[in-house]
């Protein structure tokens, strides 16, 4: 089993389709951006695909392999609690459809439609259940950043895939798709598990539009290959088609001039200016948030995860061209320090120790096992025994967009001070 992090992908993959779509110059800015390095977090959604696709191959459940180790890129991630819950969360609910036909992470390609790139994508799970003449078509999402079902590119592009390449004497017991996203750790109006259901045709409508959204993109980068190097004609050319809007994940997204534009807008005009231009060295004047009044704090957090994404990107972006040997003005390559750790094999370092006079119970600290390592240890059968003693506590408040969360509205400080009159 190859995996998920030794995927190849095509040039136009299903992930990236919405991007595409939105900006046709996405592709050709890739051709530039500097070599994508995987975030932790990036890492812990791979190696939760990977535990719910083992779970699938060796009929076991996720707890099984909590506290084992999965590589990947330059990340190594212990399986914890939290990936085994998001993983069963998946399997739980691809297991309970029991369906005729199933295909688990498939990798296939549009070319039956002959698209201008290489172009296709690898399903997390598609299943087919001929009494409803359905085809389902589930993407499992391990982040927490608010994925929507209705309308998705990547799914709808998921479900292309499969109709035009599953056997015909699958297709044709089909006359509708419904297209699932599965995201244990995301609040949402529709529920952690929403979806869309459309007719065939409806897919094969889009299809037309997605191969016009395919076009434009071949003219960009035709267009952009033509510029050859030449600043004024690469500024005409983003202007025309660079369109910021779904940028996460891109690998030119720290390095876009139109995304940059965009990020900077929530910005004070003198700020902007700072940023654009690096001739400009007086201190950047923000205005303080204790000033602004409610409807300019709404404001200004609308714009923000936009300009903190562009933030991180434009960090991360600088960070791989000096690991690839670049001068950046004033900045420099550290070695980052680490918490101390022993330096020998855990056994001599017992026996070191030991010999200083620590006794076993100072050599070893003792703690409760958590639900899933308790779940481990009484087996898949007896897993449910637990329930009544857990609980999911409540920690504190966040501040979140009020249609991107399907919790109810919590109490601030004076509401649960005072009792209304």
């Amino acid at each position: 089993m190859t995996s998920h992090s030794d995927r190849a992908h095509a040039q136009w993959s299903a992930s990236a389709t919405a991007r595409n779509w939105t900006c046709p110059g996405a592709l050709a800015m890739a051709t530039i951006a500097p070599p994508e390095q995987d975030s932790l977090a990036a890492a812990r959604g791979t190696a939760a695909h990977e535990i719910a696709e083992r779970c699938f191959a060796n009929e076991t459940d996720a707890n099984s392999f909590l506290a084992t180790h999965v590589f990947v890129g330059k990340h190594t991630i212990e399986v914890d609690d939290e990936i085994v819950d998001s993983a069963q969360s998946y399997v739980d609910y691809v297991r309970a459809l029991n369906p005729d036909e199933i295909w688990i992470e498939h990798k296939w390609n549009l070319d039956s439609i002959s698209p201008p790139f290489d172009a296709g994508g690898t399903c997390d799970t598609v299943a087919l259940i001929k009494a409803e003449k359905l085809l389902k078509v589930i993407d499992f999402k391990h982040g927490v950043g608010v994925v929507e079902a209705n309308e998705n590119k990547q799914l709808r592009t998921y479900a292309l895939l499969a109709l035009l390449n599953l056997p015909k004497e699958t297709i044709d017991h089909v006359e509708k798709i419904e297209t699932v996203i599965v995201q244990p750790r995301a609040y949402h109006a529709e529920g952690r598990i929403r979806s869309e259901v459309f007719t065939v045709d409806t897919l094969f409508g889009w299809a037309v539009e997605l191969i016009d959204a395919m076009n434009k993109s071949r003219q960009a980068l035709d267009a952009f290959n033509a510029n050859a190097g030449d600043k004024d004609a690469f500024n005409a050319w983003a202007a025309k088609w660079l369109t910021p809007g779904n940028c996460k994940f891109c690998p030119a997204e720290g390095m876009c001039p139109a995304l940059r534009n965009k990020a900077l807008s929530v910005a004070s005009e003198n700020a902007a200016k700072w940023f654009e231009d690096p001739s400009v060295t007086a201190a950047v004047e923000l205005p303080a948030p204790t000033v602004m009044d409610d409807a300019q704090l709404g404001h200004i957090l609308d714009g923000l995860d936009l300009l903190e994404d562009w933030i991180k990107a434009v960090r991360e972006t600088a960070h791989n061209r000096a690991e690839n040997g670049a001068k950046i003005p004033g900045w420099i390559l550290v070695d980052k320090i680490g918490n101390r750790v022993w330096s020998k094999p855990e056994e001599e370092i017992v026996k070191d120790l030991k010999a200083l006079g620590l006794s076993e119970d100072q050599l070893y600290a003792r703690k409760l096992c958590s639900p899933a390592q308790a779940e481990k240890a009484l087996g898949a059968k007896r897993k449910a025994e637990i329930a009544p003693l857990v609980e999911k506590p409540v920690k504190g408040v966040n501040l979140v967009q009020e249609n991107k969360t399907s919790r109810a509205p919590a109490k601030n400080k004076i509401e649960s001070f005072f009792e209304a009159v």
